[in-house]
């Protein structure tokens, strides 16, 4: 890990644990982490509060799929969403490697449902302490983010037209063809920027929608 990484692990965050998660172990295993604490709670829904308005539902796999059978899971679904922003589910163990006589459409198809329809984030773990870990590594980035910026381009070239192209495909629905002609037109990166609006317009597939999405985010303020 990076310093910043390294000081984003040091600080302290808190686990709140429903109760009924405590014969898994891994209330245990998040207490022996030095960054964290736990906060043992009665919770309407869902196992763990990760951070403000986020809940996470743990279900060993076999549990997975008998809540899809009795419908429970589902029920368990609209509760959460009333009561939270974010809901995960996590799954501990290889669903699709249990003993059932789950079709496997009436599988996917709840998991489909699931993300798709109803937007929950389905994580996957092999066992308790990669779960602790994973809800860990959760709780910290929601409650102090990453620690440092991830940049939104990366492999940047070092040839200086490269580069110059390379800025303007950052505009708005610019790739290299359109960034090339706004290049060739007004001869640099600064006076591409500079262009209004009507400006642009004159540079062949650039119209005025696109124009002005181009001027707006030059100018943006941030």
């Amino acid at each position: 890990m990076s310093n910043q990484e390294d000081r984003a692990a040091d600080k302290q965050i808190t686990i709140i644990v429903d109760k009924s998660e405590s014969a898994s172990g891994i209330p245990s295993y998040l207490t022996s982490m030095k960054e964290v604490n736990i906060e043992i709670a009665e919770l309407s829904c869902g196992d763990y509060v990760l951070g403000d308005g986020v809940i996470c539902e743990r279900k060993a796999a076999v549990d997975f799929i008998a809540s899809i059978f009795d419908r429970r899971l589902f029920v368990q679904a609209k509760k959460m969403q009333t009561d939270y922003d974010k809901i995960i589910l996590l799954t501990e163990g290889d669903i699709y490697a249990t003993q059932s006589s789950i079709n496997p459409d009436a599988l996917r198809g709840a998991i489909s449902y699931l993300s798709v329809l109803e937007g929950f984030s389905l994580v996957y773990t092999h066992n308790a302490t990669e779960t602790a870990s994973l809800l860990a590594t959760m709780a910290r980035h929601l409650q102090h983010g990453l620690g440092y910026e991830i940049p939104l381009r990366g492999n940047k070239p070092k040839d200086a037209r490269v580069i110059s192209q390379f800025i303007v495909e950052g505009l708005p629905s610019i790739g290299p063809s359109k960034a090339i002609a706004l290049l060739q037109h007004f001869g640099s990166v600064d006076a591409v920027f500079a262009a209004s609006p009507q400006d642009l317009t004159y540079v062949e597939g650039i119209g005025k929608q696109l124009a002005i999405k181009i001027y707006d985010a030059v100018r943006a303020k941030y």
